[in-house]
């Protein structure tokens, strides 16, 4: 099975459980390099859609702040801290709704591939 730590570490990883979608894709006949390339979508897939939900509940004079930092070190815990004083939600409990949202949509565009 694929690892998680095979992808970027990002500060909120921790509230992003993919598990279920690696399982899933296991039960697919793919090589190392096909496996790879989907782990790497989905990787991307989330992490444009977190970053799009995190932006969202920022305000957007922090945005720049933000994007730079995260461009500097994406692994720092002091992004969640930043995110936690400046935005306007419990940002933590937003990030896990939406992450649970794209995987569950995720989950289903693979199981909708299956052949029957």
């Amino acid at each position: 099975m694929w690892q998680k730590n095979n992808m970027a570490k990002i500060f909120y990883d921790h509230l992003v459980q993919i598990e279920e979608v690696l399982i899933e894709l296991d039960n697919y006949d793919l090589d190392n390099k096909e496996k790879e390339e989907f782990i790497s979508l989905i990787d991307q897939t989330l992490n444009e859609q977190l970053l799009n939900t995190i932006l969202s509940n920022l305000p957007s004079e922090l945005h720049e702040t933000f994007l730079s930092q995260f461009h500097q070190a994406p692994f720092r815990p002091e992004l969640m801290d930043f995110l936690k004083k400046e935005s306007k939600v419990d940002i933590e409990k937003t990030i896990k709704d939406e992450a649970t949202k794209i995987k569950k949509e995720i989950l289903a565009d693979i199981k909708k591939s299956q052949k029957p």
